[in-house]
């Protein structure tokens, strides 16, 4: 059985006193007042020796477990996938090891998953909320639990948040279609409490406001068959001629809809989208999107976040988003 390497063993190898070398590798030698010759001895002798560090010794004297836990709203949608991803790779940077969870935008499932973690002492918290879940937020702010929300925030919560400009980013794109010349939109979203939602809608009808349009919304547990039933409206009553979309997930549940009716984008209708979505490749004519900035929302919010773990300072940042209307020649 291969003995475990100790602090003293580490000490003895180098001349030094143990605690010496507990200064060095819990990483407080300015305290201890180490020099830097003597620090990089004590990291190379611990390196050669194989040294692993006792975490949960160090988790019951520090009261910290290098853990934070990330409750993203779907992990099955690609964009969710790719925060976790970023919020993983950089919260690796800062020493932290992260335990992801899925609410599937579920107010229940986001409170056990809360509950669990909580148990599991995480030193905070990366979340993008579902619908109807402030008490779950407050609740961990009330714990005094560190917490960053991300993509999605409530107006009346005092927490650190990181997202896009939803509003600004949704006119933008409006305007465009307008430019085009479009004259009469669609916009379809999910029925939401959510300020995301409610800043994508604003948006729109900001930016059309001097054409024809209408806002449709659905359920988001009954995606497809409400929104199969709303699309055939916009098709045959109001007769568009062109779709917004407010996230990736109606988008193509939409576009599969619309190409298995035989509609060609953008001939017939053209189709312009809140988010990315590798389907969108599979289309001749490139489709109009926002791209939101997803490696820089993931960097921030575990920046905001490490920095309330510092000195509780709440940090609230609005990143832009990118029009991205290529044509193909």
């Amino acid at each position: 059985m291969v003995k475990k390497v100790s602090l003293k063993d580490i000490a003895q190898k180098i001349g030094v006193s143990t605690a010496l070398v507990s200064y060095v590798l819990s990483g407080n030698e300015e305290k201890g007042r180490v020099g830097k010759e003597t620090a990089e001895k004590i990291r190379q002798a611990a390196k050669e020796l194989n040294y692993q560090p006792n975490h949960i010794a160090k988790s019951l004297k520090t009261g910290k477990t290098n853990t934070i836990g990330l409750i993203v709203a779907d992990i099955s949608n690609p964009f969710f996938a790719s925060i976790a991803r970023g919020v993983e790779d950089e919260s690796g940077h800062f020493g932290l090891t992260t335990i992801i969870g899925s609410s599937d935008e579920s107010t229940e499932k986001l409170k056990n998953l809360v509950d669990v973690f909580i148990k599991r002492q995480v030193d905070g918290f990366i979340i993008s909320p579902p619908d109807n879940s402030e008490e779950t937020i407050e609740y961990i702010i009330s714990l005094g639990i560190p917490i960053c929300l991300i993509d999605r925030h409530f107006n009346h919560v005092n927490s650190s948040y990181v997202i896009t400009d939803n509003k600004e980013s949704m006119q933008t794109a409006v305007s465009h279609l307008l430019e085009m010349g479009y004259k009469n939109l669609a916009f379809v979203a999910y029925k939401s409490s959510l300020q995301h939602m409610k800043d994508r809608e604003q948006g729109f009808l900001d930016a059309s406001a001097t054409i024809q349009s209408k806002v449709y919304k659905i359920n988001f547990n009954k995606q497809q068959q409400e929104l199969n039933k709303v699309l055939d409206e916009i098709l045959e009553t109001q007769k568009a001629d062109a779709i917004v979309f407010a996230t990736n997930t109606l988008s193509v549940a939409g576009l599969k809809y619309l190409t298995q009716k035989g509609v060609q984008i953008p001939k017939d209708l053209n189709v312009m989208c809140f988010d990315f979505s590798e389907v969108y490749d599979f289309f001749y004519h490139p489709i109009i999107h926002v791209k939101q900035p997803i490696e820089q929302l993931a960097k921030d919010s575990v920046v905001a976040l490490t920095q309330q773990m510092k000195d509780h300072t709440i940090q609230k940042k609005v990143l832009r988003s990118e029009l991205i209307a290529k044509t193909r020649a």
